[in-house]
């Protein structure tokens, strides 16, 4: 199969309680059943587009019949469901009765000025991004107070040149009124909500909407085409902690898509991408491709499982090979930015192949951000 749609389902009471930054990894052991079925995913799509999504949101619940037991983890696709009642059977009818929601999940940013400081210090205070020791947990808050009074003037410079805030609520929400259309066109009725992890609208907040509207089935993606500890992973340990303590949630059978860039419509997309915007230079064959990715503590990956890298990688390595399909075969690089703080982070670093880059004598050069489904998303990247 070039892509899997699996589901399986998760005890609740076998989540874990502490170490939830391992989340990622103690999923798959827990799986205890697992359908799969092949996927093509959209072609021609021009952008990560909501029809694309659609596809994703849609096989993650309709997958029909589980066909065979795998405990020892889930699927290529990143799929996995979790809830306190094993549903080891549903058909599109037994779907079409339910009152599905799709939960969104992103990344936040300040809309105001005013919005900088408070914003970084809830994204510096996340025990996802900064891990400390054990013995040293006391001191996330302070640290996290510290960084984001040191880092605001900086950041403020940043979110003045695009328009004083940052454009992802707006955009978000937009992806969420499009994805809502796109699924009902294929006669799948469903409310979207967005969570975000470090500004308003919180995830907390479209939580208890979701109880509010008496949702009964729960597809949640994250929108961050690979998983990492500290994006996806640390949204949904913050789901974890507010679902084990409400007997409402707790039996919510809920589907998370924990990863899909290796998906049809978003290889597609990004090959797209790049393809248009290499007629734009009067050389399109001499330009260098630059992948740029938000790198993580090189301790997440070595020490912590994350799979990051690796799946950055295999991301790199699909879009690539779809160019190639196309009969286009410019060099191409992947390097990390955005790192912070004395611990060694993913190399290379992006400004540091930029300057090697111009040594070597690259005259042209395509700049690709891949860890975000938005552009803006990465503009406010930059500004941390």
């Amino acid at each position: 199969m070039d892509a899997a749609s699996c589901s399986g389902v998760l005890s609740r009471a076998k989540l874990p309680v502490s170490n939830l930054h391992k989340f990622n990894q103690t999923l798959g052991s827990h799986i205890v059943s697992v359908s799969c079925q092949s996927s093509e995913g959209l072609n021609n799509v021009n952008r990560v587009s909501s029809q694309a999504l659609a596809y994703t949101v849609r096989e993650s619940y309709l997958c029909g019949p589980v066909q065979r037991r795998n405990p020892a983890g889930i699927c290529a696709a990143g799929v996995a469901t979790y809830g306190e009642n094993a549903v080891e059977y549903e058909s599109h009818a037994q779907a079409a009765e339910d009152k599905v929601g799709v939960l969104l999940l992103n990344l936040g940013g300040p809309d105001t000025l005013h919005d900088v400081q408070p914003f970084l210090f809830n994204l510096f205070a996340d025990p996802d991004i900064i891990r400390l020791p054990r013995l040293f947990r006391f001191l996330q808050w302070p640290l996290a107070k510290l960084i984001s009074v040191v880092r605001a003037p900086k950041s403020k410079e940043g979110y003045a040149a695009i328009g004083g805030g940052s454009p992802l609520r707006k955009i978000t929400d937009e992806q969420a009124q499009a994805l809502k259309t796109a699924l009902e066109a294929k006669n799948l009725p469903v409310n979207v909500y967005v969570g975000m992890r470090y500004w308003y609208p919180f995830t907390e907040e479209a939580v208890q909407q979701i109880k509010r509207d008496r949702i009964t089935r729960l597809v949640v993606l994250p929108l961050y085409p690979q998983f990492s500890i500290s994006t996806t992973g640390s949204s949904i340990r913050v789901l974890q902690n507010i679902f084990r303590e409400d007997a409402y949630l707790s039996r919510l059978p809920v589907s998370i898509i924990r990863s899909w860039y290796q998906r049809e419509g978003y290889v597609n997309s990004m090959a797209d991408l790049i393809q248009k915007e290499l007629g734009k230079f009067q050389k399109p064959e001499e330009v260098m491709i630059f992948f740029s990715a938000h790198g993580v503590p090189v301790s997440y990956v070595e020490k912590a499982g994350d799979p990051y890298r690796d799946q950055m990688e295999e991301c790199i390595y699909l879009i690539m090979q779809r160019l190639k399909d196309r009969g286009i075969n410019n060099d191409h690089t992947l390097a990390y930015q955005s790192r912070v703080g004395p611990v060694k982070w993913l190399k290379p670093y992006t400004d540091e192949v930029l300057v090697e880059l111009g040594q070597k004598g690259v005259k042209s050069l395509l700049a690709i951000p891949v860890r975000y489904t938005l552009l803006t998303e990465v503009l406010a990247v930059y500004f941390i």
